[in-house]
């Protein structure tokens, strides 16, 4: 795959600003709220392989939905690795949420959390994909590839200034972190056209959840993605719930596109990936709480200052029904 790269940048915002925004707004949908700007604790002890979340940080959306969907673009693949000296992050830790690469799951699907050190070779991935009798099957992965669409926050793997989110119980009808702490920046710091993006890892320590796995292909008995509108207009999902306690989640969100749409970032805005600390039953994509009396987070964050757009599939399909 030939590798077409534009960048964008985020505005500046220095982390005690964005602590305050998150503050303000996380206490309009969670009960318990506490944010704070810290030294990073070490996330080797969180079983991550780099001991913290910064230094160049960059966050990189690559590929989308018609990669994914499309008939005649199934089976791409991208190396994030390659991707990662195109950008000048050849030597980071790379965490995020991807899709997993079918050539190296033996022509299967699979949802694939990114947790890798480009730097000591340390690999703490893992994939998730669905069973025959539609259980979730947890397995380690190793390859620096993914999918068809992929978010990733690269770093120096440093430690630093975080910024440290402990949250209990929701008030609030948002059951989404990222997308609650998404608002609370747009809502109290950020404006149409000034946008940053976050990155980090959190943990969920009590409540559960709900969470999908994409199913193999030749298990989605249905049309389900449209390919005039670039995306999926019905449901083919593997959905789990109620998943948890005890997950560790990779998320990479951001605010808005700081070209002002040009780079026709993911339509949601975040991309959050999981598996259990505790055992290798649980892993997928994290949509929201499904408990809110109980649930509760523990995470650390950080900004970025650039996005770099990967092989932008919808720009490249409407400039050509355009000629046509």
């Amino acid at each position: 795959m030939q590798l077409k790269i534009e960048k964008g940048k985020f505005s500046e915002f220095n982390l005690d600003e964005i602590c305050k925004a998150l503050q303000l707004g996380l206490s309009n949908n969670y009960k318990d709220v506490n944010v704070s700007v810290v030294d990073c604790p070490n996330l080797r002890n969180w079983n991550c392989p780099a001991e913290g979340i910064s230094g160049n940080q960059k966050i990189i959306d690559v590929g989308g939905e018609p990669y994914m969907h499309d008939p005649k673009f199934l089976g791409t693949e991208f190396n994030y690795e390659e991707i990662s000296k195109k950008i000048g992050s050849e030597k980071s830790y790379a965490l995020g949420a991807g899709s997993g690469a079918m050539s190296c799951l033996d022509g299967h699907c699979g949802e694939l959390v990114i947790n890798e050190n480009l730097i000591t070779n340390e690999s703490k991935s893992i994939i998730a994909r669905v069973s025959k009798d539609k259980k979730c099957i947890v397995e380690k992965y190793t390859a620096r590839k993914h999918g068809g669409l992929g978010n990733i926050y690269y770093t120096d793997g440093k430690k630093g200034k975080v910024i440290k989110l402990n949250i209990k119980g929701r008030k609030g009808k948002q059951g989404s972190l990222p997308q609650a702490i998404r608002t609370a920046l747009i809502e109290n710091l950020t404006t149409e056209n000034i946008h940053l993006a976050l990155a980090g890892v959190f943990r969920i320590l009590s409540g559960k959840i709900r969470s999908h796995v994409q199913p193999d292909y030749k298990d989605i008995k249905h049309e389900y993605y449209d390919p005039k509108l670039m995306k999926c207009v019905k449901d083919f999902l593997q959905f789990y719930e109620p998943v948890g306690p005890e997950l560790q989640c990779y998320s990479v969100l951001w605010t808005g596109d700081p070209t002002g749409g040009n780079l026709n970032l993911r339509e949601s805005g975040e991309h959050t990936h999981f598996h259990s600390y505790n055992h290798d039953k649980d892993a997928g994509h994290y949509h929201f709480d499904v408990t809110p009396e109980e649930i509760e987070y523990e995470g650390y964050f950080n900004i970025a200052s650039e996005v770099h757009r990967v092989n932008n599939i919808y720009k490249e399909l409407t400039d050509k029904n355009n000629i046509e």
